[in-house]
């Protein structure tokens, strides 16, 4: 049936001329030899629609490589045509079976029998007011198993309110990606920007090599370099979208109401930070970690607030000193000290970005918020801010026995961690509990009559 869709969409594909419609695919090959033989309206129409979805994808990557050869690794090809005794997969929506006592009864002529609605300890799949509404089924490779994959429609369990509080508020940088405070419990954490980094001089040191070689002659170089700077770009919005998804799960996890990020209009185009600070800042796509934010933060239910965060940085906010541009000659309270410091004039030393983050929430929050953040730190407010670094993919630090982390992922080296891990490794969420290997027991069903 979808070799009966793919012929003459790829035809008109071919000849240059308009794709048929779905629509008229299905009035057109519904009396057809395989959907009589198929002998159910609906599956005819699933392989049709997959077969449009294939040669859909099919043409987009086609004329995107058309536009642009180096976007692509090579030369997109067509959906190829399904030979005889090819596994596919059958689809089943809730017209085509019954359920009776967590039983699944699909059509006789599929040949699986009576298939039990349980998971691998024995306990039912569907919960009372749950409906299963598609069955989905698919050869293996070997051909004497089966994948059965079931889309459950969930009951709406009515749950309390979980009531929130608090705002998460991040200061973006180079050294450090990303650092973020936490005003209702008071904690602190920083991502680093070394990932970051070494995408960038890894592949600059690349691009340069191969756009060299391609002058003297070489096949290829113009290509590669093409190829390096859309994968570099593709790891960059991963890494982007990973730190998001970061701190997104540490305000759910603490049940928080916002999230505030700082940033300045045209800030990378009169930065002096020197040639090779201001070659980082300015390639960082810092743009696209508050844009991953913003989604996230909408898909979570949390609100998301985006402020400017001039002098926030260089204020001295524990000794209440006054924000904006200060007149020439002007000495301030607070100082910078080696390797991100900052030196307070009550005698404290901040994280030169956590002080940032402070100023962000007297941006946002005022003077009033200031002072019951002050109160709340008590006598020894330095111990409190010293942010907790979060290590999101790569080579961490491995963690001791005796540090009391449970979880088998938590000791390794070199791991690409998940969100949940990289927190539990911080100290950020409550530690992960010892997972059992998944064991796979395939349920033989009976052969047709």
């Amino acid at each position: 049936m979808r070799n009966d869709a793919n012929a003459p969409l790829l035809s008109a594909h071919h000849s240059r001329t308009k794709l048929p419609a779905k629509i008229d695919l299905k009035k057109k090959l519904k009396h057809s030899p395989s959907a009589i033989a198929l002998g159910r309206a609906k599956q005819v129409q699933y392989a049709i629609d997959d077969a449009a979805a294939m040669f859909a994808s099919y043409r987009s990557n086609f004329f995107d490589w058309v536009k642009n050869h180096f976007s692509r690794p090579g030369r997109p090809k067509p959906p190829r045509f399904y030979r005889r005794g090819q596994r596919t997969r059958l689809r089943f929506d809730y017209q085509d079976f019954d359920v009776i006592d967590q039983r699944l009864y699909l059509p006789r002529s599929v040949g699986f029998g009576v298939i039990a609605l349980v998971d691998r300890a024995g306990e039912p799949l569907l919960a009372p007011g749950d409906r299963l509404v598609e069955v989905r089924v698919e050869p293996c490779r070997s051909r004497q198993w089966v994948h059965v994959d079931f889309v459950i429609r969930r009951a709406v369990v009515k749950r309390n309110p979980v009531k929130r509080a608090g705002t998460l508020f991040a200061d973006l940088g180079v050294a450090r990606l990303i650092t973020c405070l936490d005003d209702q419990n008071l904690l602190a954490f920083l991502v680093c920007g070394g990932v970051a980094k070494a995408i960038l001089q890894r592949g600059a040191k690349l691009h340069a090599q191969w756009r060299s070689e391609a002058k003297l002659g070489l096949r290829h170089g113009e290509r590669r370099a093409g190829q390096l700077a859309a994968r570099s770009a593709r790891q960059m919005e991963d890494l982007m979208k990973k730190v998001a998804l970061l701190v997104v799960t540490y305000a759910q996890v603490h049940h928080l109401v916002r999230v505030v990020v700082g940033r300045n209009v045209d800030w990378k185009q009169n930065v002096s930070m020197g040639k090779r600070q201001n070659q980082l800042f300015t390639f960082i796509p810092h743009g696209k970690l508050i844009e991953a934010l913003r989604t996230k933060c909408a898909r979570a239910g949390l609100e998301f607030i985006e402020t400017e965060e001039s002098y926030t940085s260089k204020t001295d906010h524990l000794a209440l000193e006054a924000m904006g541009p200060k007149p020439e000659g002007y000495r301030w309270l607070g100082s910078g000290t080696c390797r991100g410091c900052f030196r307070s004039n009550v005698g404290l030393v901040l994280q030169a970005d956590v002080n940032g983050c402070i100023g962000l929430g007297r941006k946002v929050g005022g003077e009033e918020w200031l002072a019951d953040l002050r109160q709340r730190l008590g006598a020894s407010p330095g111990t409190r801010l010293v942010p907790r670094k979060v290590q999101v993919n790569g080579v961490g630090p491995e963690s001791s026995p005796d540090s009391g982390t449970r979880h088998p992922r938590l000791r390794s080296p070199r791991t690409w961690m998940s969100t949940q891990v990289a927190l539990a490794k911080a100290r950020l969420v409550p530690d992960l509990q010892p997972v059992a290997r998944a064991t796979h027991h395939p349920q033989v069903f009976p052969v047709a009559a």
